[in-house]
């Protein structure tokens, strides 16, 4: 059967969630102190939690989903141990260096995936398995086929969102908050969702193409356990525990008893809750502007619905927990009463001896009549067994006050925390202690940047989008004389059903002498290598701390590029332990969208043609075909260095790489001397990106 994963944001989210009929509520740990714009648990709330948790037989899961700069990592692990400590069934996490923490400080806490590290293929699901994770959350933008030829062959247990918001980027591949707005990084669960404002595709500023309805698959729940999905996940850590308590409890009543919502509750789904719509878009492979929509004005708040629900689930308690008792009276014995719950829990009582009436007395039936008596408590008799002599009598009060201590004798057992978790942070990684200035890697977007120019400035690497390697490009072999090493970069997002498609081109690449590839996602590693290709990391893969670039350089990447969310500072201050590189110049992609939003707003494919976007503060962001029929969003400003190069000479990096994507040719030359210390060109609407201020 499904399990029900239901999301809160504070104590009283937690109680609607589990008095809804929850079976695992996920709670976002500690995040107030790094940074986090949901509300989070502070420790008392969480150990509280958990424990009510654990006493109605519903798992407590600590979210700590954020990515954790080397300053960062000491807490998170601290707030890991706390949770551990205090009785957590598991931890979501997503940052590969805590991932690699965690492993080692503690061993046998169970460690699931977070949706943002953007699972879309078996390959991926794999990736994660081989990372130490014993669940994971698949990304949403997956169609009902991939969703189950990823479960069908996935190693650990996945999980699907099923209900709740979802952003227009692939998850984990959205950097908007962070470089245009605020530097308030969706990575670190900061993000305030600019995307859902206003903006134009050449129309009016009234435009909302990037605001996304609510995921909804309440009626494809018996299909998703068919293929073997084990999670269904409702998203909503940061709404009001009125929004847990009623989608809990219509996804618990469509799971269990197969009633589906009316009319006037699907309508309360969007009124109440100020959604912008529902849609299954996604996984019916309909994905279109149907589902796109912005979300109502709140014109009032329904106090009334909202008071009713939450009457609901703070005055009563749902009998979750199945028991079993049982009683024996015998004559001249004191009495004995137990308890069971279907966890192993036990429990036993004694009481005084039962009087010898010598006519009947206390029966079997009535005993069980008041051991059956377990409403007000979290506890669902479903078994008597009585053994009792005849002619004994024994007052219903004793037999009540016995029920009433086994079972607080048995929600003190499932209270206790676990043992005292200890870890120590394990040691930084060896720096590799490269000085001096970081060679030149110039990359790629379009075949006409390729020019003899350009390959004049004479690169150490480039990196050349695959599609444009293989069709290839007589202007390749200019760069080549100069000895300059060609990269292919392979596309940012690979769905389960396109994975055959990169095969093939990754042959054809090797087939044409090309033998590395810029990657980001894991996921991909494994046809890379089979391929024959050595790889390099790009910045989908997140690295924030020095134990994540101990782990990428581990698991085979020859170079790993840092997050472009630190600032230079951060940066300058990671140990290196692999070739790591940094993205100095150019216009930094803020997301990668699965829809084609071109298509959405024109009514028609034009990816060919040069697209831009703006939001209501006059920024004009590039929109750029990707792989796929997808987009890729690039920041309004290009990020650009060359006037304070200590920022990034002599800290350490391998490599320093000029990202090129609507520069003309002879911009991108011009770019390029600059960093040369050839000329004093000065780029146009240029910026710092997030490397003066940081984002996580």
């Amino acid at each position: 059967m499904l399990e029900l994963v239901a999301p809160a944001g504070s104590v009283e989210a937690v109680i609607a969630a589990v008095q809804n009929g929850a079976d695992t509520v996920y709670m976002a740990q500690g995040l107030t102190a790094l940074g986090s714009r949901e509300r989070a648990f502070d420790r008392d709330e969480l150990a509280r939690s958990i424990r009510y948790c654990r006493v109605r037989g519903c798992r407590a899961v600590a979210s700590i989903p954020g990515l954790y700069t080397d300053e960062d990592m000491a807490d998170a692990l601290e707030l890991a141990l706390f949770a551990a400590r205090e009785g957590a069934d598991a931890l979501i996490v997503r940052d590969l260096g805590l991932v690699s923490v965690l492993r080692r400080a503690l061993p046998d806490m169970p460690l699931w995936g977070d949706v943002r590290l953007g699972v879309t293929s078996a390959e991926g699901a794999k990736a994660a398995a081989a990372l130490g994770l014993r669940r994971v959350f698949l990304a949403p933008e997956l169609t009902m086929e991939q969703i189950a030829a990823i479960a069908g062959s996935s190693p650990v247990p996945t999980a699907v969102y099923v209900h709740g918001p979802v952003c227009v980027a692939h998850s984990g591949q959205c950097y908007i908050g962070a470089l245009a707005h605020a530097h308030r990084s969706d990575n670190c669960m900061r993000c305030d969702m600019p995307c859902r404002g206003r903006f134009s595709l050449g129309g009016r500023m009234d435009e909302h193409p990037l605001a996304m309805a609510d995921v909804y698959l309440m009626e494809h729940l018996e299909a998703l356990e068919t293929m073997g999905v084990t999670g269904a996940v409702i998203e909503g850590r940061g709404r009001r525990p009125e929004y847990v308590a009623y989608t809990t409890r219509l996804y618990a009543r469509a799971m269990r008893e197969k009633l589906f919502p009316t009319d006037e509750e699907k309508h309360q789904l969007l009124y109440a809750f100020n959604a912008a719509g529902l849609s299954d878009g996604y996984y019916t492979g309909e994905a279109g502007p149907g589902m796109f929509a912005p979300a109502p004005a709140a014109d009032r708040t329904p106090t009334r619905f909202y008071s009713e629900l939450r009457k609901r689930y703070m005055s009563g308690e749902l009998r979750r927990v199945p028991v079993k008792f049982y009683a024996v009276l015998r004559p001249g014995e004191p009495a004995l009463f137990g308890v069971e719950d279907d966890r192993g829990h036990r429990a036993a009582v004694r009481g005084y001896e039962p009087i010898d009436l010598g006519r009947q007395g206390v029966t079997e039936a009535r005993v069980r009549e008041i051991l059956y008596r377990t409403g007000g408590t979290p506890f669902n008799c479903v078994q008597v067994n009585c053994a009792i002599a005849p002619d004994l009598d024994y007052p219903d009060e004793a037999v009540e006050s016995a029920r009433r201590e086994l079972l607080g004798q048995l929600a003190d057992q499932t209270r206790t925390p676990h043992p005292a978790a200890r870890g120590d942070l394990p040691p930084k990684p060896t720096d590799q202690g490269l000085s001096g200035p970081p060679k030149l890697i110039l990359q790629v977007t379009r075949a006409e940047q390729l020019t003899a120019e350009l390959a004049a400035t004479a690169p150490d690497l480039l990196y050349v989008p695959a599609e444009i390697l293989a069709a290839g490009s007589g202007a390749l072999a200019h760069f080549l004389d100069r000895g300059t090493q060609i990269v292919a970069a392979l596309p940012r997002v690979i769905s389960e059903a396109e994975s055959p498609v990169l095969r093939e081109l990754l042959a054809a690449l090797r087939a044409r002498g090309v033998t590395q590839a810029l990657v980001n996602d894991l996921g991909l590693l494994p046809a890379v290598r089979q391929a024959g290709m050595e790889a390099r990391g790009d910045l989908g893969l997140n690295a924030a701390n020095s134990w994540a670039l101990q782990f990428l350089g581990g698991g085979g990447f020859r170079s790993v590029t840092v997050s472009c969310e630190l600032t230079a500072r951060q940066i300058g201050a990671l140990v290196k332990p692999v070739d790591t590189e940094m993205v100095v110049y150019g216009r930094l992609p803020v997301m990668v969208t699965e829809h084609c939003v071109i298509r959405n707003s024109a009514g028609r494919c034009s990816c060919a043609t040069p697209t831009s976007m703006s939001d209501a503060f006059g920024s004009v962001y590039p929109v750029e075909k990707e792989f796929g029929c997808r987009n890729t969003v690039y920041d309004a400003r290009k990020t650009f260095l060359a006037d304070h190069p200590e920022t990034y000479t002599g800290v350490g990096l391998w490599g320093a790489r000029l990202l090129f994507t609507t520069e003309s040719p002879r911009e991108c030359v011009q770019v390029t001397r600059r960093y040369k210390g050839e000329s004093d060109y000065l780029p146009t609407n240029a910026s710092r990106g997030a490397y003066q201020k940081g984002a996580l």
